[in-house]
């Protein structure tokens, strides 16, 4: 047997060196694909949970809307005929009398014929801000701008809601169990100082910030939310109210009279609750929270937000009447 025969052939060094290369950039390929497909399943489970977050805050602003009392003022004039046909005596028993007499004896009586109104302020809805304030309707009805609403509901209280009266928390207003609410929706800026805890953030010891910015709804009796702003317990009022989503960055509303969408409305001025409300709540495209940080999430405009939209109809409201509706009506048309 020749020496030649007995050499083994093996990998020289280069092609060593060229595998062990195309091994790690297949294990690059990889883990890429990996990356990608965990990032991928991130952004859309974020979507469904925005999704889902939506629905929830779009049926729980609805069935506000939905609720929202504005009172009409009682038609007096069937009682004052018949207090005065009643006073005025009977011309079969030929005790008539005249127009003035009868209008002496219920001056008399302390009853006025003529129903004096005491003109109304209206609230002016462009200075309106929820977050330092709060807006006292003359009647109850609805208030809002752009960005915050308020309006008074007219709903059966629950029975947790009894065990609140027990609730000793400092911060919250004494609130009492009443069929008259008064309901405020707003967003609560990231740095703001005195307004709604975060109720999670409060079982987290390692949160140096207890308020959050997010969606913030406040619901209160009309009596006590009236009192809480003659007495000026203003700042306490600020800090009552539920954080209930940190991940809407902004809301806007819209308000239909009937011919156009409004961006303020009060019921004081209008005199009537909107035809029906648009809501439209933003909040940050999981795409762009997926790979861009808090500090630039912060700084993004309303075009890279992801917008929900929903039109809620009034069932209490009514059109309002025009000048020309009136003289329509008049003229039997």
């Amino acid at each position: 047997m020749s020496i030649r025969s007995k050499i083994v052939r093996a990998f020289t060094l280069l092609e060593v060196l060229l595998t062990l290369a195309m091994s790690v950039v297949l294990m690059g390929l990889i883990g890429t694909a990996f990356q990608f497909y965990a990032v991928d399943m991130n952004v859309r489970n974020m979507d469904i949970q925005q999704t889902q977050l939506a629905a929830s805050v779009m049926q729980m602003i609805e069935d506000d809307l939905r609720a929202t009392l504005h009172s009409e003022p009682a038609d007096m004039s069937g009682l004052e005929e018949l207090l005065s046909s009643s006073l005025g005596g009977d011309e079969e028993g030929g005790r008539g009398g005249s127009g003035s007499e009868s209008e002496e004896d219920l001056s008399a009586a302390g009853i006025s014929m003529e129903m004096e109104e005491e003109p109304l302020e209206a609230i002016d809805t462009t200075s309106l801000d929820l977050t330092s304030g709060v807006a006292v309707l003359q009647t109850p009805g609805l208030v809002g701008n752009q960005y915050q609403i308020q309006l008074d509901l007219s709903r059966l209280p629950r029975l947790e809601e009894y065990v609140q009266m027990m609730d000793e928390t400092i911060t919250d207003l004494q609130d009492v169990p009443s069929d008259l609410k008064t309901v405020a929706y707003y967003v609560q800026s990231d740095d703001s100082t005195g307004g709604v805890l975060d109720s999670l953030a409060e079982l987290d010891p390692d949160a140096s910030e207890l308020t959050a910015g997010g969606l913030v709804r406040r619901s209160l009796d009309r009596a006590a939310t009236v009192e809480a702003a003659t007495m000026g317990n203003v700042s306490t009022l600020n800090q009552t109210g539920d954080l209930l989503a940190p991940e809407i960055k902004s809301i806007e509303f819209s308000y239909w009279d009937g011919l156009t969408w409004q961006l303020e409305w009060s019921s004081d001025e209008f005199g009537e609750l909107p035809l029906a409300v648009q809501v439209r709540i933003y909040m940050v495209d999981p795409a762009l929270a997926a790979t861009e940080n808090a500090d630039t999430i912060s700084a993004l405009g309303p075009d890279s937000m992801r917008t929900f939209s929903h039109i809620v109809r009034l069932p209490m409201a009514v059109p309002i009447e025009t000048e020309e509706d009136e003289d329509l009506s008049e003229a039997g048309l």
